[in-house]
């Protein structure tokens, strides 16, 4: 049995989500052959039950657009159910530091530095609109470039001083608010790379090391400008 619910935007923009459907699954598979490193096919071969932040980035190149996190968000205060028990990946890293002591981040993050021209961090920074590219000497056989609607700013937020702080709900830009009284949870690294994630319980993590872990607890979900309403589309999907 489908559920659905109806909630009003923040920006009032009218907007459906729902899981990746088989037919974005199937046409995800086929993007993932176009790339000639095994390593990067490797780290792309994800079924429909999983996520990681690689494969939130090839959706959206082909034109699946997938949830930010403040619209993640929005699901979660809208439905608190609906993504209870899975977690599903941002498309967005956040960059602590020119460097990365987990060895296979150090390459990538050193790439991210030079990116947005930045060697000293006071700060974390995220990054969004970012484009997945083939790179032999990522250790993920991948790497990045600006994309469409490129940007970053930084995310004191997101310090490892406030690792483990309590908040309610995020603002516009994705950051927690932080309040003593909440019952969500932020996690965060203190330097290197990491993506961005909302976790089963409605937490935002952005301290795992790896990028290319992906579980079958793993949802992507999927947005769109069409309908009338915004949806959210559960059932068979789980």
């Amino acid at each position: 049995m489908e559920e659905t619910v109806r909630f009003v935007p923040k920006n009032a923009s009218h907007l459906e989500a729902r899981f990746l459907s088989e037919d974005g699954q199937r046409k995800y598979e086929e993007a993932v052959k176009q790339f000639r490193n095994e390593r990067a096919r490797e780290v792309l071969r994800i079924p429909r039950e999983g996520s990681n932040l690689f494969k939130v980035l090839l959706l959206n190149q082909i034109g699946i657009r997938t949830a930010t996190l403040p619209e993640l968000d929005q699901i979660v205060q809208g439905n608190e159910g609906f993504l209870r028990g899975f977690y599903t990946d941002a498309p967005s890293v956040v960059l602590r530091s020119n460097g990365d002591g987990y060895e296979p981040n150090d390459y990538l993050a050193k790439c991210f530095a030079r990116l947005i021209r930045k060697r000293k961090f006071r700060e974390p920074v995220v990054i969004n609109g970012l484009k997945l590219v083939e790179d032999n000497d990522s250790a993920y056989g991948l790497g990045f470039n600006r994309g469409k609607n490129f940007d970053f700013f930084e995310a004191p937020e997101l310090s490892h001083e406030n690792n483990g702080r309590k908040f309610i709900t995020i603002d516009g830009r994705g950051m927690p608010v932080f309040d003593e009284k909440g019952t969500r949870t932020l996690y965060t690294r203190p330097d290197g790379l990491s993506g961005f994630c909302l976790s089963g319980g409605s937490d935002v993590d952005s301290g795992s090391g790896s990028l290319a872990v992906s579980y079958d607890s793993g949802r992507v979900v999927v947005v769109s400008a069409e309908g009338t309403l915004q949806k959210i589309k559960q059932g068979a999907q789980r």
